[in-house]
């Protein structure tokens, strides 16, 4: 079965890849632009949780900070296929004594990407011109662990053990994004979007995620970018797969703002979330907040250079 999907794969590189009219001078920017960043929130927010025992407040905390650089390889010189790395790291600092830092999340990725060739791909976007438009895939493998190795259930119940239980699990995704600027006023309005699935995997999962974790998730995110000083992001997820972990949906939203345009690599955000909690061991428990941070943002919007036809 795995050859089978290794065989689909290339077949789909090999007959997507871009030979179009337009070569994407910061390909690696349209790919971060649909990627997880850096940020941190300072305190818990305004919220609550909805857990399996009722609602409780939120979790008492100092910061969340996620951490997720990028490394990339291009492997082609029109700079339209290539690879990313992702070491992804979220942190939670709680607001107890000695301010424990709990098991943090790990989330490393590894990406492939490459431009499609495809005759819909100028049109996605009605009111950019065609030119200023591209499409492309991504496939990618997800590490998640909370680097502990104790029980997942405290001894003799069925409750969580939050404090040093294994959570492990990895999966696939592939993803259908695409982008479009409006270069007649270049820096002044770009967006994208993307569809992506993911499947959780069996290898190295803890057992008992097997049972009370999700296996299939469907994400629909878009992006937009009004001017380099405001940008509003927003996903939508559903996951599903297993009896004791029913269908849930999540919803998540970033307003953010960039005060020193010249002056400064972050932007200032407010941050909307309902769903399960993402933070390793705590995903049985619906978070629903708002927060507010500082979100790395050393980007600018995408530029698309034309190439001459060849006679």
């Amino acid at each position: 079965m795995f050859q089978k999907y290794l065989c689909f794969f290339f077949f789909i590189v090999s007959f997507f890849t871009s030979t179009a009219q337009l070569q994407v001078a910061h390909m690696d920017e349209a790919i971060l632009s649909t990627s997880d960043r850096t940020y941190l929130t300072f305190g818990q927010g305004i919220g609550n949780y909805k857990t399996p025992y009722g609602i409780k407040p939120l979790n008492p905390l100092i910061f969340e900070g996620q951490i997720s650089p990028d490394f990339f390889l291009r492997l082609s010189k029109k700079r339209t296929i290539g690879m990313a790395v992702f070491p992804k790291i979220i942190i939670r600092m709680f607001n107890q004594p000695s301010m424990p830092v709990k098991t943090p999340s790990y989330m490393p990725s590894i990406l492939f990407y490459h431009q499609l060739n495809i005759p819909f791909a100028n049109q996605l976007f009605r009111f950019f011109s065609s030119d200023e438009q591209m499409a492309f895939m991504t496939y990618r493998a997800i590490h998640h662990s909370n680097g502990q190795e104790g029980n997942y259930y405290l001894t003799g119940t069925d409750s969580v053990n939050y404090r040093n239980g294994n959570f492990s699990t990895n999966a696939v995704e592939i993803a259908f994004s695409w982008s479009a600027v409006d270069s007649g006023r270049v820096g002044k309005s770009f967006a994208n979007g993307r569809i992506a699935y993911e499947r959780q995997l069996d290898i190295e999962r803890e057992t008992e995620l097997r049972h009370t974790y999700y296996y299939d998730k469907i994400s629909l995110e878009s992006r937009f970018i009004y001017s380099e000083k405001v940008k509003a992001y927003i996903k939508y997820s559903v996951m599903w797969g297993t009896a004791k972990f029913r269908p849930r949906n999540s919803v998540d939203l970033f307003l953010a703002f960039k005060p020193f345009k010249k002056l400064s690599n972050f932007s200032i955000f407010m941050r909307g979330y309902i769903g399960p909690d993402y933070y390793n061991l705590y995903y049985e428990n619906m978070l629903r907040t708002i927060t507010l941070g500082i979100i790395a943002d050393p980007l600018s919007i995408p530029v698309f250079q034309k190439v001459k036809n060849k006679k």
